[in-house]
């Protein structure tokens, strides 16, 4: 089977935020007991301001200065750890982490081992993601430990619950669509999202590739 080249990689990268966003959008600041697996993709439909976010941070190059979103663009960005970390440490540890997961899915590393050895710092919120970076990152790096396809992932991250639905499920529809871009191929909401148009994802790439 044939390595996605780099292009490959970031568009899968950037369709994967816009499809997670979209499927955690309906679902956000939902109880986790209140979502119901037979119903997770019933309103499935627009992305929101994290594909935004994404988008607008691949074009300008601004990726260290707007939060989890943006330090996935870092990670996409800058392949050089060192630079990478100093550019996103004066915004804490989480955006760091975002960042090198980003880097590492870009390089098709399989994320499964970087994050096991910590994995039982990081159990799964049963009570629902709250609305910060610590939480995000927190359930981010369970469903990393647990999940490697883009789809499963996803779908574990709304099920998750809370006020961070759409930012979790898009971070991780990010990070597994970047190390699995033919994976999303496969999404079953897919043809429900109403995704930016492909000049944006063209021109965001584009933009990515050639810094």
């Amino acid at each position: 089977m044939a390595r996605p080249d780099l292009s490959d990689r970031l568009r899968g990268g950037l369709l994967g935020v816009a499809l997670g966003e979209a499927l955690g959008l309906p679902w956000a600041g939902v109880a986790p007991r209140r979502i119901s697996r037979a119903r997770l993709l019933d309103d499935v439909g627009p992305t929101g301001a994290v594909t935004s976010a994404v988008l607008d941070a691949a074009l300008s190059g601004a990726a260290a200065g707007g939060g989890l979103p943006a330090a996935l663009v870092l990670g996409w960005r800058e392949p050089d750890a060192l630079a990478r970390r100093a550019a996103a440490l004066h915004l804490g540890f989480a955006p760091v982490l975002v960042a090198d997961l980003a880097a590492w899915s870009l390089a098709g590393e399989p994320l499964y081992h970087l994050v096991a050895d910590h994995a039982d710092d990081w159990p799964p919120p049963f009570h629902g993601v709250a609305a910060d970076d610590r939480a995000i990152v927190d359930a981010l790096l369970a469903i990393l430990h647990r999940h490697d396809d883009p789809s499963e992932g996803m779908r574990a991250a709304v099920r998750l619950g809370g006020g961070a639905t759409a930012q979790l499920t898009a971070i991780v529809g990010g990070i597994l669509g970047c190390r699995r871009p033919s994976a999303l191929d496969r999404v079953p909401w897919g043809a429900r999202v109403a995704l930016p148009d492909d000049a944006a994802f063209d021109a965001a790439v584009a933009a990515l590739l050639f810094v």
